[in-house]
């Protein structure tokens, strides 16, 4: 019945029509359903059965809708019309069901390797280039009971793991590196959007936060989220780095940054403007207002514009080429497959961490243990262990990020060339035929996308099988500037020569040449409310803070867990407020930072 359920929600989204095959004809529903059960995470299954049985309920349907019926016997139009009506619905909830369906649909209709949908959105795959040779990497295959000994255990091999594994074992420390995902290199990276959703981001990259109003990206694999980063390279704002000075990050960054830059090639070399930057570029200079060349982590970059899923030239100068490298060139050992369950202490000092693999448990004795799971798990793992449990999991950012698309005469494909290298800092429908209308004029489509820097945090906390669950929702002043981003979006598009602009609001608000200002003033009264328009976030932070404070933070300004001998947080659960910007370079500034002030502190200690 579920499954019969579920097919028609899909048809409902992508029929069969103009000679396009219908949604279950490609497997979209099975596709879905092994998705959500790979996630491994029972209540993800649950919910969406619950969903679908809610659908097809008459004396639900009844309560919720004023009308006796099941779904599934409703003809297309008549389905239309329900979601349609849980799409603007009043009740959160129904706004929450439709939002995940249609995700679901749509990206395994539209996203799947050699779609037909494919040519209504004039996408052409560009042929594959041969993959750059792997790096030079320790990789340990760890047993199911086994004990292994090291110096120094790091939790996590993305942008901080890999900086202070590297640190530490170049000051002869033993590093073992733990990390929950499997290796995957340059030939492993096939450009394809769902394998690399599925392979390269945390949940298959179907994470988001607990009331589905808000999808989540984060990395996870080998390197983490500095493997599939746009190569973005940005430093702290100074007045960020003011508010930080506050929390006890008084000395400078600067050498740090500059170091990593080295490492990491870091220029503006290799930053041309593919189509929708020269746009972004193009409405900026038309209203007068600045636009700065984004610095980009690569060397000899071929502009394919598949950086979000994974560099298989091996231009894009991740840890997975840099650090990693660096930490195995000095004796690292990276075990893959295996996550960090809790983190053993006695008398106040690290004493180890218990990991697990498929097969069971492993234990790793290390008398200094680096936090670097990233800011969902690194606080799921000290909550599990019974450590900061006060303060671990709060103060979560995540610059909610929203998006206002333009089109344009000219053919403007995102997919093509690099896909961020211009920046502007001058501010800190259900219908089948208009679905495909606007699918239709993806290749003359720009979308720009307006990062907010929130000030009030949201909350991670663990489920009843110890996974995190993120709750969260921009706060008024967030909301507000939100609003603002997406009516300066649409005046820097509507600058830029744009046919037609529109939100991401269910249904859409659209703007045309002559018409901005009632666009904007459709914008601030639609205003931003859960499952009313799409949001996401690719930046997580502060969730395991650095502070003067132990009542108000998770660790002190050397990045040492209050409380606890040996334990560091090293990525960017450490910020202590969101950095508002990109913060794959101050992540890994703030490593080396610790790193670096965590070895002159024993050094001292040795002299004593």
């Amino acid at each position: 019945m579920r499954d019969e359920v579920l097919a028609a929600v899909c048809d409902t989204f992508a029929p069969a029509v103009d000679g396009l095959p219908s949604a279950s004809q490609l497997g979209v529903p099975e596709r879905i359903q092994g998705e959500v059960a790979a996630l491994n995470r029972p209540q993800q299954v649950a919910q969406l059965n619950r969903l679908l049985d809610t659908l097809d309920s008459p004396l639900l349907n009844l309560a919720l809708s004023g009308r006796l019926v099941r779904f599934s016997r409703l003809a297309q139009a008549e389905r239309e019309a329900f979601l349609r009506g849980w799409s603007e619905s009043r009740l959160p909830l129904k706004r929450a069901g439709f939002q995940v369906l249609k995700r679901l649909t749509l990206l395994y209709t539209y996203g799947a390797v050699d779609s037909p949908y494919w040519k209504l959105v004039g996408y052409a795959r560009p042929p594959l280039p041969d993959p750059a040779a792997p790096p030079r990497l320790r990789m340990r295959q760890a047993k199911a009971g086994e004990t292994i000994d090291a110096d120094v255990c790091v939790i996590g091999s993305g942008a901080g793991g890999s900086v202070f594994a590297a640190e530490m074992a170049k000051k002869g420390r033993h590093v073992v590196i733990l990390e929950r995902a499997r290796l995957q290199t340059e030939a492993d990276f096939k450009g394809g959007e769902l394998e690399g959703a599925a392979n390269l981001f945390l949940d298959r990259g179907l994470a988001a936060t607990s009331d589905a109003a808000m999808v989540l990206l984060a990395g996870s694999t080998v390197g983490g989220g500095t493997v599939v980063n746009w190569n973005t390279c940005l430093r702290l704002p100074a007045a960020v780095r003011d508010e930080w000075a506050a929390a006890g990050i008084e000395d400078a960054l600067d050498e740090h940054y500059t170091a990593i830059e080295k490492r990491l090639d870091v220029d503006t070399d290799e930053s041309p403007r593919n189509g929708q930057n020269a746009v972004l570029e193009r409405g900026l200079l038309a209203l007068g207002l600045p636009s700065q060349i984004i610095a980009r982590n690569t060397r000899g970059c071929g502009d394919c514009g598949h950086c979000g899923s994974g560099c298989r030239i091996g231009a894009k100068q991740s840890t997975l080429r840099t650090y990693l490298v660096d930490a195995c060139d000095g004796g690292a050992e990276i075990v893959t497959g295996c996550s960090a369950d809790r983190i053993q202490v006695k008398q106040g000092a690290v004493e180890g961490v218990i990991a697990q693999l498929e097969g069971g448990a492993v234990m790793v004795r290390a008398a200094m243990v680096a936090l670097a799971a990233g800011a969902l798990h690194s606080p799921a793992i000290l909550l599990r262990s019974g450590l900061a449990s006060e303060q671990a999991g709060r103060n979560l950012h995540l610059h909610p990020t929203g998006v206002v698309a333009g089109r344009y005469a000219e053919p403007t494909p995102g997919w093509v060339g690099v896909p961020q290298s211009v920046m502007g800092d001058a501010f800190a429908d259900l219908s089948r035929a208009e679905h495909r209308r606007r699918m239709s004029q993806a290749l003359h489509t720009t979308a720009f996308i307006a990062i907010v820097r929130d000030r009030e945090g949201g909350r991670v906390t663990l489920d009843r099988t110890g996974q995190p669950v993120v709750h969260y929702w921009p706060g008024r002043e967030a909301r507000e500037h939100l609003v603002r981003a997406m009516v300066e979006s649409a005046r820097i598009h509507l600058a830029a020569g744009a046919q037609e602009v529109g939100t991401l609001h269910t249904p859409p608000v659209i703007g045309v040449p002559g018409g901005f200002e009632a666009m904007r003033q459709e914008i601030e009264r639609r205003g931003v409310a859960r499952n009313a328009v799409a949001l996401f976030s690719a930046h997580q932070m502060s969730t395991c803070r650095i502070g003067r404070d132990r009542r108000s933070s998770v660790a002190d300004p050397n990045g040492e867990v209050w409380g606890v001998r040996g334990l560091y947080v090293t990525d960017a659960s450490a910020f202590p407020s969101a950095s508002g910007v990109n913060p794959m370079l101050t992540v890994m500034a703030m490593a080396r930072r610790t790193a670096e002030r965590l070895s002159c502190d024993k050094d001292e200690q040795s002299r004593r």
